[in-house]
């Protein structure tokens, strides 16, 4: 993902070992994201930008697969499960306690907290270097993704950049992986299109390689495969492109944002609703009121914010002649 404070996963690529679709939760819905049946690519970018983004959304400067920087770390309780493929790095009063991989683990709520969930395959992430200059004086934007195995959870969760103050070793190999493009590609000549030789790119990944395998230690990682996949003419917007694949921001003033799939029912007046106690037909929690104005689970979005409903025939005589 492209991030400096915020990470997020690119929705146009699949996980190794899993694939998660990005769903968007509307009150008891949960319906799949999706831009456009088919996203168009063109050497290694989308063709053409399939969003519009938000401001805060152009901050961001790499995109990972890695659920590392995800804002909303997992529930726990006690007797906690650990997924196949995760790794969580615990936390205790504000120092590492220990490292749990799959399976089942006693964890205390309160007193143990999930630094980082690091997974226990390798990850992607796309790094790229805006406004490089190239050796005949072009300004391109080079993009490179690079595959990462994370060898020591601890030290990837803990590591701290001293440049920049940033916590999380896979956030700073993607700052490496930038330094080595812009610099690079001083000594490299690319076509109009955007393509590096063979042997340039292959240079380039030797060179990406050698400086992780240098920082493996104290990244506590270690790079699998680089690919380069070209150097753009910065006109061609790849950077928004490539932010563009994330599902968009959730709205903070989006119905239901933040708040659980029947939260209205408590409240709702007149009680159009029946709401019964779990595992029970017999015992109702909340009164109803017969009404044939809503025939689905959940009332829709315009009634949540008072506006009118919409009305499904015209009132008498409002209809236009001919009509």
């Amino acid at each position: 993902m492209f991030a400096a404070a915020t990470i997020r996963r690119s929705a146009g690529l699949v996980k190794a070992a899993r694939s998660v679709t990005p769903i968007a939760h509307g009150h008891s819905l949960v319906v799949p994201y999706a831009h456009v049946a088919v996203t168009d690519f063109k050497n290694g970018v989308p063709a053409t930008q399939v969003r519009d983004l938000a401001p805060q959304e152009k901050k961001w400067d790499f995109w990972t697969t890695s659920d590392a920087f995800l804002d909303i770390k997992p529930k726990f309780g006690g007797i906690s499960w650990v997924p196949n493929g995760d790794i969580w790095v615990i936390e205790r009063a504000g120092k590492f306690s220990k490292v749990c991989e799959a399976g089942t683990h006693f964890l205390i709520p309160g007193l143990d907290k999930i630094k980082a969930v690091k997974a226990s395959y390798p990850v992607a992430m796309g790094v790229v270097s805006p406004g490089a200059a190239t050796k005949d004086g072009k300004k391109v934007d080079a993009y490179a993704v690079v595959y990462v195995k994370i060898t020591d959870p601890a030290a990837s969760a803990f590591f701290v950049d001293a440049e920049t103050n940033h916590v999380d070793s896979e956030r700073a190999a993607a700052k490496v992986v930038r330094k080595i493009l812009t610099r690079e590609l001083a000594n490299v000549k690319v076509s109009e299109s955007g393509e590096i030789s063979a042997a340039d790119k292959a240079a380039i990944s030797d060179k990406i390689s050698a400086a992780l395998k240098g920082k493996s230690d104290e990244f506590g990682l270690e790079a699998v495969s680089v690919e380069i996949r070209g150097a753009f003419p910065t006109d061609s917007n790849v950077p928004d492109k490539l932010r563009a694949l994330d599902p968009p921001l959730h709205g903070e003033d989006a119905a239901g944002h933040g708040l659980s799939a029947d939260y209205w029912s408590e409240v709702l007046t007149p009680p159009y609703f029946e709401k019964r106690t779990f595992g029970t037909n017999k015992e109702i929690r909340t009164p109803a009121t017969v009404s044939l104005e809503w025939a689905i689970p959940s009332p829709p979005d315009y009634h949540h914010f008072n506006e009118i409903p919409r009305m499904t025939v015209p009132p008498p005589g409002s209809q236009a002649k001919g009509h």
